[in-house]
């Protein structure tokens, strides 16, 4: 570190009884803390808990804890970049599209996210830029992808790492890749330097297990945002070269793309995604300007659903996000909310570009942007903390490279006050209502697979206490109600969800009319079937109970036929709707 940033260290002696001095290690001590917890919390999980990554959300909290902490010891001055208006904006229209989200605890669950993600770019945008900072997120990434491998290679052959979802890992060992190779290209620039040698066996390292692991991993839109990130990676560092050499990569890329491009139309239309890409557009289009609230898409989404979805094997009865951040965030936020984003982003990007410092980091910074932004074009991946808060990581760390100016200390020192209290306040918010309620609902979710469900109910009781938002938990808690009778409960519970919480969220409707029809309320069962039927028209289970009513309470043979017919299109072989049909047959009450 430079001697007129190691002079910033000294501290004035508190008088009478007051801590000690603080001495350059022990403020240094915050800083390398915070860089550690934030990096290697890539490999953090924690177990007792369903969602196990959350966690790292903690981590991004600490590491804007400790850093804000080193910042006021250090009497660090405040860098603003001439930008700084566009991320400003941004966030500020996020939370202005809260306000107008009708499912407003869900917006605010949401934002919490995008606190933190502002929290971590106004931290990492004042950061010193220090190769050890990325040597060890590079470990991280090792060791995570030899992770990944190990389970690939193990009795699951699921590459998930300590992410949850090989597409999460994937969505973020891309840009632990792009930092390496960029590395690999700059070299000779720190050759002679002290761990020249280790960092290089970490850069190959990186390469080879972080490739390896991507590969198995099996992420499609990762690997194609790793080779566009890439290409980025090798034409920002022949930038100035002013020979063909630096379209070298780029051409190649376009032949690769331009063999591959008949497979690549085949998977899109043979994609699910293709299914929640126009139900997205539906939605999109009927407010295209200011969007249904940010966090609200997976409310109204059932709405606009193409019906056919249903008949892939893929699909399941919630749809959390479209698989596109850029028609999540237009569905959301409007037209406006996506242009405020892509201006944002890609100013910082073009404005670091033309700036004319030293740039050794910077086109792996450059690369992995660039994978993220193409990798969400088909995933979900900024919507999840741990590949979204090195992405924002990232975009502060760039804001270094383009003209930035400083605010005295004097000033400074009460952001880094206020960054410290919303990092300690939130990090204990955190723990206690989004972390501490999972470990309930993961010993309720095990004890009802064991069958348990007054056991399960208990845990579930205590997670809707903690959160009593907590839709997901609700619908489980009514579902375990049912299975021990209690029918009177399960309907309180759900009639809850659809007017309350989330409305025709999941089975809710379906479960409904099954509880009307267990309790002989045949009228209130076939509305709710039939509510079920209008978003899911393919529900096996759903067009059997309707064909059951028909017959059994209603005596319409006519409708019970039509209803077990589109059954059997569906699935020839589904057992009730065949041997029903063989039985009216044998009864003479249809045609053979």
């Amino acid at each position: 570190m430079k001697e007129k940033e190691i002079a910033r260290y000294k501290v004035k002696q508190y008088k009478g009884k007051g801590p000690k001095l603080k001495t350059k290690r022990e403020i240094e001590a915050y800083y390398w803390s915070g860089v550690f917890v934030f990096f290697m919390g890539v490999l953090l999980i924690f177990k007792p808990a369903f969602d196990y990554t959350l966690i790292k959300n903690l981590n991004g909290l600490l590491f804007c804890l400790l850093i804000s902490i080193y910042f006021l010891f250090s009497k660090k001055e405040f860098e603003i970049s001439n930008f700084i208006y566009l991320p400003v904006i941004f966030f500020t229209y996020v939370l202005i599209s809260c306000f107008y989200a009708p499912f407003e605890f869900e917006a605010a669950k949401n934002l919490e996210n995008y606190l933190l993600y502002f929290l971590i770019f106004i931290i990492s945008s004042n950061l010193e830029i220090d190769k050890k900072i990325f040597y060890i997120w590079i470990g991280a990434g090792i060791i995570a992808s030899i992770t990944g491998i190990c389970q690939f290679y193990g009795e699951r052959h699921y590459a998930v790492s300590t992410f949850g979802n090989p597409n999460f890992f994937s969505g973020h060992i891309i840009m632990v890749l792009c930092l390496s190779f960029s590395n690999i290209l700059n070299w000779k620039l720190y050759e002679k330097e002290k761990y020249s040698g280790l960092f290089k066996l970490l850069d190959i390292s990186c390469l080879i297990f972080g490739l390896w692991a991507l590969g198995v991993a099996q992420s499609r839109a990762a690997l194609m945002a790793f080779v566009i990130g890439l290409s980025s990676v090798w034409y920002i560092h022949n930038i100035e070269n002013r020979s063909e050499i630096k379209y070298a990569v780029i051409f190649l890329i376009i032949f690769i793309l331009a063999i591959f491009f008949p497979k690549i139309i085949l998977w899109y239309k043979t994609n699910i995604r293709s299914y929640i890409w126009k139900g997205t557009w539906r939605m999109i289009l009927r407010k295209p300007v200011f969007g249904w609230g940010f966090g609200n898409f997976i409310f109204f989404y059932p709405y606009f659903r193409v019906r056919e979805y249903f008949l892939q094997p893929e699909s399941t009865p919630i749809t959390n996000h479209p698989h596109n951040e850029y028609l999540e965030i237009w569905s959301e936020m409007g037209i406006i909310g996506l242009l405020i984003f892509l201006i944002f982003v890609f100013s910082f990007i073009v404005g670091a570009i033309k700036n004319k410092g030293s740039k050794i980091f910077f086109s792996g910074i450059i690369g992995g942007i660039i994978s993220v932004l193409c990798d969400n074009i088909f995933s979900t991946n900024l919507r999840n903390p741990s590949t979204s808060m090195y992405f924002w990581f990232l975009i502060g760390i760039t804001s270094k490279y383009t003209k930035v100016k400083k605010i005295d200390f004097k000033f400074s020192k009460y952001l880094w006050y206020i960054i410290f209290s919303v990092s300690l306040i939130f990090s204990i918010f955190y723990s206690y209502y989004r972390i501490y309620p999972q470990i309930y609902y993961k010993n309720g979710i095990g004890a009802k697979d064991l069958g348990d469900y007054e056991e399960a109910i208990e845990n579930y009781l205590i997670v809707c206490k903690l959160n009593p938002y907590n839709y997901e938990c609700w619908y489980k808690l009514a579902y375990a109600y049912g299975m021990v009778g209690n029918y009177k409960k399960a309907e309180e519970i759900y009639l809850h969800i659809n007017e309350n919480l989330f409305p025709h969220y999941a089975k809710t409707d379906a479960n409904l009319g099954t509880v009307y029809l267990k309790v002989g309320e045949i009228e209130k069962a076939f509305k709710y079937y039939k509510e079920a039927e209008f978003f899911n028209p393919y529900d096996e289970d759903i067009l059997c109970s309707i064909a059951s009513i028909y017959l059994v309470y209603y005596n319409n043979i006519e409708k019970a036929v039509e209803y077990l017919q589109r059954v059997l299109k569906i699935n020839p072989d589904n057992i009730y709707a065949n041997r029903t049909i063989s039985l009216l047959k044998k009864e003479g009450k249809i045609r053979r």
